[in-house]
């Protein structure tokens, strides 16, 4: 039995990390859980400090979310050691559970103010991490494609919100929700389509496989648009409707960048 398990664990968690060999349904499970039970968690933990989930506590979360890809990316090329907390699941554990102390602490000791220090606190690491891409950038062009790829279905969809009055665009974290989830879908888009990538979640890649690589962005698109118009609807609790969404454009925006920065260094 004690065997069994051990060739489980190995054959489903721990031979596709150190071989890269991508995701399975198993591990996207098992991570999801774990997602939900520690958002739960940290949702207790915000109300109980009456922390409001709104713009202000999304800035820390795009600044630890950007830090999660830009490190994930650098490990890619060689720059960090690649080790279980180094890549993904690991990295998103240590960095998110930092990210989650440094609110917590922040909001006791600096009250109102806890979102400015904890994007301090996160930039000081993210700048230096910066600085060291900057250094290995080989291919600028792929941040165009993908600015112009998401600046394009970005103002498309705020058109069409307006014209057929959705009210989809209800705060500025629906504007990150969307942004986010484009910039991953746009990476992967131009990753697989132009630069000879190939996706790692088993999902992604069969509706790529059967339907090509290129309709992977609207499709990603209409069902983060169905998400955000029930949660929108039938939500009515603002913090938890707000935390959701960010755990949204969170999951969308930290692989998306990784994608855009290790095809910038030619990774």
């Amino acid at each position: 039995m004690i065997d069994e398990l051990k060739n489980f664990i190995y054959k489903y968690y721990i031979y596709p990390a150190e071989y890269a060999t991508g995701y399975n349904i198993i591990q996207e499970i098992t991570y999801g859980t774990i997602l939900a039970l520690a958002l739960y968690l940290f949702y207790k933990a915000l109300r109980k400090l009456n922390v409001n989930i709104d713009e202000k506590f999304a800035i820390p979360g795009i600044v630890f979310s950007v830090l999660i890809a830009l490190i994930r990316a650098l490990v890619d090329c060689g720059y960090i050691e690649r080790s279980f907390l180094t890549i993904t699941p690991g990295i998103v554990f240590l960095i998110g559970g930092f990210f989650i102390l440094t609110i917590l602490i922040t909001r006791i000791i600096f009250k109102d103010n806890y979102y400015k220090i904890s994007a301090i606190i996160g930039l000081i690491p993210l700048l230096y991490f910066i600085f060291i891409f900057l250094q290995h950038l080989k291919h600028f062009e792929v941040i165009l494609y993908i600015i112009i790829l998401v600046g394009f279905f970005y103002y498309l969809i705020k058109y069409l919100d307006k014209i057929l009055n959705l009210n989809i665009f209800q705060s500025k974290i629906d504007s990150y929700v969307i942004i986010g989830q484009l910039i991953d879908a746009s990476a992967t888009t131009i990753g697989i389509g132009l630069y000879g990538y190939w996706e790692q979640h088993p999902i992604p890649r069969f509706l790529m496989e059967h339907f090509g690589v290129y309709a992977f962005i609207p499709f990603k698109l209409l069902v983060v648009l169905v998400i955000l118009y029930i949660l929108n609807k039938e939500v009515d609790d603002i913090n938890i409707r707000n935390i959701i969404k960010l755990c949204i454009m969170a999951l969308g925006l930290a692989p998306g960048l990784r994608d855009l920065f290790r095809m910038a260094m030619g990774v």
